[in-house]
């Protein structure tokens, strides 16, 4: 194990009932110097109880309290009371390959990043396990926004990445704040990437090394020539990510213009992707725009 990974300590967030955890669990005990599995199922994982857990993994029982945003949360306060509390936490998704953090951490120049006090966090790439596709990232100006090609070499700056995968130092973590409850799972990693931002911290991502990862249940279509991906996501999902999106385009509008912009694209191009490829449209599109005018108006996301 290197010396990072030494140090890294990873949040294994576990929603699925039916799924078992066990191959996971046991690769990142291999990588990592602490893992802590937050259980998010409403009522408890079946399968945790089933074999021991490895050493340096522990186990947290959060019944979706806050959502993702409240595991992460609770996940962190348990590494901050360890007794040496780690550098770096990479946050894990259970639909994500986890098999690249090995390299990532090995990588010496996402080493020296990590050594650095203005670094919030590095990311890999992610490539999603229905389409095939790598997301799209982005760099952010107060006005402008510039798109990344999805396939590049090395580093970049972006930003935003998403959750999962993402490695945070401790110390960027702790300036930046909690991750805010009231959004539970969408933009939850957008808004947390905007607050590194405004403290002055970078995001990075490293386009050498990617990681397979499900959102939603995305579907390829072609619009004007450009292959694009739809969601996927129900009814409900659509409703918060409508609401999400508008939230906080309206709360960023007078400090980051460029992302208020982005959040109204955002919200249509969520909608040509349910009109193009998929189902159930009429639910979809109801739903997202209730979430939309709900974000809009509303005092604050509970």
């Amino acid at each position: 194990m290197n010396p990072v990974a030494e140090t890294t300590a990873a949040i294994l967030v576990l929603f699925r009932p039916a799924s078992d955890p066990a191959a996971a669990i046991a690769r990142l005990a291999a990588t990592l110097g602490q893992v802590v599995v937050v259980d998010n199922t409403p009522a408890g994982h079946p399968l945790l109880g089933a074999t021991p857990l490895p050493a340096g993994v522990r186990l947290l029982h959060n019944a979706n309290a806050g959502a993702l945003a409240g595991a992460y949360n609770r996940a962190l306060a348990l590494l901050r009371r360890a007794a040496v509390p780690p550098r770096q936490v990479v946050l894990v998704d259970e639909d994500s390959d986890a098999t690249v953090l090995q390299a990532l951490l090995a990588d010496p120049a996402v080493q020296a990043l990590l050594a650095d006090e203005r670094t919030a966090a590095v990311a890999p790439a992610y490539c999603d396990r229905a389409t095939g596709l790598r997301g799209k990232h982005m760099q952010l100006g107060r006005w402008r926004l510039h798109y990344l090609p999805r396939r590049f070499d090395g580093l970049q700056p972006v930003a935003f990445v998403i959750n999962s995968m993402s490695v945070w130092r401790l110390a960027a973590l702790d300036t930046i704040g909690p991750f805010d409850e009231g959004l539970r799972v969408d933009h939850v990693d957008t808004d947390f990437c905007l607050r590194a931002r405004r403290a002055g911290l970078q995001v990075w991502l490293h386009g050498g090394h990617e990681f397979r990862h499900a959102i939603g249940e995305r579907r390829r279509y072609r619009l004007f020539g450009r292959e694009l991906q739809a969601g996927g996501h129900s009814p409900e999902r659509r409703y918060l990510i409508g609401r999400n999106t508008a939230w906080l385009g309206r709360r960023y509008l007078w400090r980051e213009p460029a992302f208020a912009a982005l959040c109204a694209m955002r919200l249509a191009y969520e909608a040509v992707g349910i009109v193009m490829a998929e189902a159930q449209r009429g639910p979809k599109l109801a739903a997202l725009l209730r979430g939309a005018l709900t974000g809009l108006f509303a005092r604050r996301l509970r």
